[in-house]
């Protein structure tokens, strides 16, 4: 990326770069009682580590909701459909609400900064949230309100204000963490969260995995499952905690009144490397930060190109694939594998079954997020040896086969050893879009005519695009929740989801296929 300019007598970019960062950082030193200078200089990796540290909370909340969840609603007594048509209320919410809740961010003008004070209100949320959801008999008797309908409205507000806090976090402490790194640490910092996003959820998975009420905590919380969530709740305070006071954001009115105090983006950085290069002048042109808002959010997505179009419905197609296993397999593993059955007596011996296929399978999972951790930190190696397409359309497929083997032999060892397959797939759905869509802006392509590549006329936002990748998310937890309760109840048995998440996977790698890689 940097040193591309290289020639005799000639800055370097970054050169250029360091030149750039050292007149803010001497800027913001001026006034040490602000403390703004952190945002020019390069960070250790334990401070990025810092900034990492909520991704850890969400992710390990994202296993924790999606292994007890199902399980939770169904002890209940709410069948297969209604509980799956509960799980599409948080991403109707995420649909309707996370682009103007970004919109508010990019606006806000807090001497706090943009981001932390809507990440603490989330954050806020999401905790209270936590509390609620395994804990819905316990609050409907307090009120007095203890029919099925009662208590799954409550559990459904606990999901609602779980689930989507942590999802439009998830974005929001991402785009913290960029902006208050230079361009040189974002590649790493976005690394380091993926990193510690696996360590998370392997956290999350393992935390249902043990027996709490057999080491004698879950009788004094009131249950495993509440034990679960106490601990889950534990580990995402301390990650909001220590990210939010990480490091000061410079407001908004800061950046606009003071040019020197405005973070270097890439756009900056090639705009004074061309004026450097063309016109042998240092002085640097300021950009006012982009805001970016609903109407544009909405004009990107009417005008979407069609490689655009392409990535966004593969992507689609991956999460509908990977929902259907993981909102489904606890419950797979516990009613299926194990032959148990939530909805028995208390204490019998279908009832502990089901309650130890719902351990087994967290297990599964911990290794499926243990993978995918692993694999990240190889995924740009493979890419450089084998090619985007290669690596993309193989990790699908790694998922696909991985869920038909998984039906077709529903043993222990088989369903466990599956899920590092599951991990591949993980991996790859959650970077190799993200790389697609960073190669497209830098080249400005996002067409190909005769294997020729065509500069877009049209400016399109980074962020903007990056968003609705991010929302496919959203989407296709809501076919999904809206599709599958019926099939399930339909057919009578939880196996048919590894058969349904490997064709729609194998309908993702085919429209992998049909992505413009430009040369990735």
């Amino acid at each position: 990326m940097y040193g591309t300019y290289q020639q005799q007598d000639r800055l370097t970019e970054d050169e250029i770069l360091q030149r750039m960062l050292e007149r803010r950082h001497h800027y913001a030193k001026l006034d040490n009682s602000r403390g703004y200078q952190h945002s020019f200089r390069r960070k250790s990796r334990w401070e990025l580590v810092r900034l990492s540290l909520l991704i850890v909370g969400i992710e390990c909340t994202y296993a924790t909701e999606t292994a007890l969840v199902a399980p939770i609603l169904l002890g209940i007594g709410l069948p297969h459909t209604v509980m799956t048509m509960i799980w599409a209320t948080p991403s109707m919410a995420g649909l309707l609400f996370a682009p103007v809740i970004a919109s508010v961010s990019d606006r806000l003008r807090s001497r706090w900064g943009r981001r932390r004070p809507v990440m603490l209100a989330l954050g806020i949320t999401l905790l209270t949230g936590m509390l609620i959801l395994p804990n819905g008999r316990a609050v409907g008797e307090l009120l007095g309100l203890t029919s099925v309908g009662w208590l799954a409205t409550i559990t459904t507000c606990g999901l609602i204000m779980s689930d989507f806090s942590a999802e439009t976090s998830n974005g929001l402490c991402r785009t913290y963490a960029m902006e208050v790194c230079t361009i040189r640490d974002q590649a790493r910092v976005l690394s380091i969260m993926v990193l510690t996003g696996g360590i998370g959820a392997t956290m999350g998975a393992l935390f249902g995995a043990i027996d709490w009420n057999r080491v004698g905590i879950g009788r004094y919380l009131g249950g495993n499952d509440t034990s679960v969530f106490a601990a889950n709740w534990i580990v995402l305070f301390v990650g909001l905690l220590v990210t939010l006071t990480s490091f000061a954001e410079i407001p908004l009115p800061v950046q606009e009144s003071e040019p020197m105090l405005r973070p270097v983006t890439q756009k900056m950085l090639l705009d004074e490397v061309k004026r450097v290069h063309d016109e042998g002048d240092e002085t640097e042109q300021e950009d006012v930060p982009e805001e970016v808002g609903f109407k544009q959010f909405l004009l990107n997505v009417l005008h979407m190109p069609r490689s655009m179009k392409v990535l966004c419905l593969t992507q689609l197609l991956s999460h509908m694939s990977y929902l259907t296993y993981c909102l489904y397999y606890t419950d797979f593993v516990g009613a299926t594998v194990y032959e148990g059955d939530v909805r028995a007596v208390k204490g019998s011996i279908a009832a502990e079954r089901y309650a130890d296929g719902v351990r087994f399978a967290c297990l599964g999972m911990a290794l499926c997020s243990t993978t995918s951790s692993i694999y990240s930190v190889f995924i740009e190696r493979l890419i450089v040896r084998f090619g985007a397409r290669s690596v993309y359309v193989g990790g699908l497929l790694a998922h696909c086969c991985g869920m038909l083997t998984m039906g077709c032999v529903p043993h222990k060892l088989v369903v466990f050893s599956c899920c590092a397959l599951t991990g591949i797939m993980y991996a790859t759905i959650y970077s190799i879009p993200f790389l697609l869509i960073s190669h497209y802006h830098s080249k400005n392509c996002f067409a190909e005519v005769d294997g020729v590549y065509v500069e877009s006329i049209e400016r399109r936002g980074f962020g903007v695009d990056v968003s609705m990748m991010s929302s496919m998310l959203c989407l296709a937890q809501l076919i999904v929740s809206l599709a599958i309760g019926a099939v399930i109840d339909t057919v009578g048995s939880t196996i048919i989801i590894t058969f349904i998440s490997s064709a729609i996977m194998l309908c993702a790698a085919c429209s992998a296929m049909a992505i413009i890689y430009m040369g990735l």
